[in-house]
């Protein structure tokens, strides 16, 4: 739990602090109910479609696995027919569905409309692939479809409201308000948050009628388009109806029922202060202890009333820690943290947050990821979005212990981001690279106080240290007794972290350069130069790596000479065109002609690659595999357990569990719907790898899709990826020791 701040900042006067945490709502007296019998508006129901939505619900109904469309020579009279006639009745779910789909989406509109109007087969539409045929019908036929969907929304399907608006849509949306849905919005509070001021509108009359369940139910609405849209939205909402009208619900109070609990575990004396901006004063243990209530009672998607406001006066450093305060101190609660504790920690967190965050939610595993809603606490890294808080979302969808959910849904994150700043996802990494705090020559000045250090690293990303005279040491030295007592100790500290900053970054950006001389990723030019050959730390692994730049005219070998300039295989120095295309050749595609010179080069200037690509093995298919989907020559092979987990740390993944616990596939990605797949015996049990030491290949087949059951030929893959392959199964059957690159 988080212990007190060891020097406490003053308290502010009460003159000072947000009214809600001085007066908050739950201490307002209640008012006498006003009752003015006002008539609810008479108008139709309208469909309001937010973009994309409709063209979204077109494709609903073939989006249903169990739905296929009818042949476009179907005979539309003949089964326009069968449900005029009540034959369609006797037809299986499935069927009725289908036939029902053909004349909703594909026959003149007419057929489509006339079965709209038959209440018979209403029943038909509410199950739930008959609600994504429905979907489609009122994306189609717009009016037609409504007193089927209103009469749906009111018994059982009230997800089909979103893009109606209407009185007897809000009077449907009034009476399910209370709905609690267990990690979604509720679909009437979706409704009013989506229509807002005109779903207010026409909740009035109802919040202004006899007491009764309805007009708690539309308080209640009323309130929750006050958290969400403003007290003037519903204020406004209010004044078609006149000004007795107005001054009604503008006294409306925004809370309703017993104050908010305090968990015992949130003690304020033990919780950190929260400052008030520009950091001069505190909020006192009263107004805190509110601050805390208000946070207890919110969610991401609903905060307590008034809180948003009261926010804005904190100071946002003090709010973040009170929300990792509450997030350590919380015990027992369902999901990864209680709803009012991941408001705060999304809503209040900072990259420090982001710093504390990321590693817990790295060990997360894939029970508790799913049990706990865990994915949802990725939302902070993308909502900070700086270069340190994406930085922890792509290590996340690539080292996260739940593969499934939390690197799936990082990744998916990663890209909304890089898609909102027109990039690719690898191009958003490659601008996420870290300078830490070098200056271009890739050194930085660590201060002692009477004593200063230049810090670098060599082009194998080794520290040096230069002291004031200028002699090279092969550490950082420890602080003396001559040194400044503060600015040491923290310039010692901060030489460890940037050796670990670096070994990391460095890591990371090994794996993606060798993953993507395989795959054969591409640069333009001024990429090349501003994310590599200008990075203080990349330029020195770019620099040990043969390059290739492709134009209209010709394609060129190249690599990073000392002195960040380029040369050629001649060792002349070259100019990159503007319009160049710059890949990381792999050795099959350069082939042996064009690698024996740059062996020769990279030997005689003692260059160590830091990953293998001049020396590296290539595999390619015998003449007589070319053409196949299966490779007979890795089949019935022994092999032993090490050797297929070995694979699992260079891109290959068991497949699930099967009968009795064992994983009897391993697989890897061979490009976009491409996988290759080994079968095992006796397979690997995932409770105790080591009990079948002893392994043998079934199978080695390539598919377009895991689980397509349709196969493809090896010959047609990148040459690459290929060799790759080939160099995996090779190694998985014939282990042999091969050169090491440098590190």
């Amino acid at each position: 739990m988080a212990q007190p701040l060891p020097s406490r900042v003053k308290d502010a006067p009460g003159s000072a602090l947000p009214s809600p945490l001085v007066n908050p709502p739950w201490t307002w007296p209640d008012t006498e109910p006003v009752v003015l019998g006002l008539a609810a508006p008479r108008e139709p129901v309208t469909l309001v479609w937010a973009p994309g939505e409709q063209e979204k619900w077109l494709k609903e109904p073939y989006g249903w696995k169990r739905v296929e469309p009818l042949p476009d020579d179907t005979d539309w009279d003949e089964v326009a027919e069968t449900f005029a006639s009540g034959e369609a009745l006797s037809l299986e779910g499935d069927r009725l569905l289908e036939r029902a789909a053909g004349l909703l989406m594909q026959a003149p509109p007419e057929y489509g409309e006339r079965l709209l109007a038959d209440e018979r087969y209403w029943k038909a539409l509410s199950t739930f692939a008959g609600q994504h045929v429905l979907r489609g019908a009122v994306a189609r036929h717009g009016q037609a479809a409504g007193p089927v969907a209103l009469r749906l929304m009111e018994r059982t399907a009230p997800d089909l409201s979103p893009p109606f608006l209407g009185p007897e849509v809000a009077q449907i949306m009034i009476d399910r308000i209370a709905d609690r849905a267990m990690r979604e919005e509720a679909p009437a509070k979706a409704w009013f948050r989506r229509h807002g001021r005109e779903a207010a509108r026409l909740a009035v009359p109802h919040a202004l009628g006899e007491p009764g369940p309805r007009r708690r139910h539309a308080e209640e609405a009323l309130r929750f388009v006050i958290r969400v849209h403003g007290e003037e939205t519903v204020v406004e909402a209010a004044r078609p109806y006149g000004e007795e009208a107005v001054a009604a619900i503008g006294a409306l109070n925004p809370h309703s029922g017993p104050p908010p609990e305090v968990p015992a575990w949130a003690d304020t004396e033990l919780l950190p202060q929260v400052l008030l901006r520009g950091g001069r004063l505190a909020l006192p243990a009263t107004a805190t202890r509110n601050l805390v209530a208000m946070v207890c009672a919110s969610s991401v998607r609903e905060p307590y009333p008034g809180l948003r406001q009261v926010e804005e006066l904190l100071d946002p450093a003090s709010l973040a820690e009170l929300a990792w305060a509450l997030y350590t101190a919380e015990r027992g609660a369902r999901h990864w943290a209680s709803d009012g504790v991941r408001y705060a920690l999304l809503s209040w967190g900072d990259d420090r947050t982001a710093d504390r965050l990321a590693p817990v939610v790295a060990a997360w595993n894939k029970s508790y990821v799913g049990d706990r809603d865990g994915t949802t606490a990725l939302e902070l890294f993308a909502r900070l979005g700086t270069d340190g808080a994406l930085r922890h979302l792509h290590r996340l969808s690539t080292t996260a212990r739940d593969r499934e959910r939390t690197r799936w849904h990082a990744r998916y994150l990663l890209g909304r981001i890089a898609g909102e700043r027109g990039l690719t996802v690898e191009q958003l990494i490659d601008r996420l690279v870290p300078g830490l705090g070098l200056d271009a020559g890739g050194t930085t000045v660590l201060d002692y106080g009477p004593r200063r250090f230049t810090v670098g690293f060599d082009e194998r990303l080794m520290p040096f240290v230069i002291d004031e005279s200028g002699k090279r040491r092969k550490t950082l030295p420890k602080p003396g007794v001559r040194d400044d007592a503060t600015l040491a100790p923290a310039a010692h500290r901060r030489f460890a972290e940037l050796r670990k900053e670096v070994r990391t970054a460095t890591t990371e950006q090994l794996t993606r350069l060798e993953d993507a001389m395989i795959t054969g990723r591409t640069w333009t030019a001024g990429e090349f130069r501003d994310v590599f050959v200008a990075h203080p730390l990349l330029w020195h692994i770019v620099r040990r790596l043969v390059w290739s730049a492709t134009t209209d005219e010709r394609t060129t070998t190249f690599r990073v000479a000392e002195d960040r300039t380029l040369a050629g295989v001649d060792d002349a120095a070259l100019t990159l065109p503007d319009d160049a295309t710059v890949c990381l050749p792999h050795p099959i595609t350069l082939g042996e002609e064009a690698l024996r010179p740059w062996r020769q080069i990279f030997a005689d200037y003692e260059i160590q690659q830091p990953f293998l690509q001049l020396a590296r093995p290539t595999h390619t298919l015998a003449e007589e595999e070319h053409g196949l989907a299966e490779l007979a020559r890795f089949e019935g092979r022994a092999t032993d357990f090490g050797r297929v987990l070995a694979l699992t740390r260079r891109g290959w993944e068991l497949r699930g569990k099967e009968y009795s616990g064992f994983r009897r596939q391993v697989t890897r990605t061979a490009g976009p719907g491409r996988h290759v797949m080994v079968f095992l015996d006796p397979g690997i049990r995932v409770s105790a790898p080591g009990e079948h030491a002893e392994q043998r290949t079934v199978r080695v087949t390539l598919w377009t899709g895991l689980g397509s059951g349709v196969l493809h030929p090896f010959s047609e893959l990148d040459p690459a990826v290929l060799s790759e392959i080939l160099t995996d199964l090779t190694s998985l059957i014939e282990p042999a020791a091969g050169p090491q690159a440098a590190p």
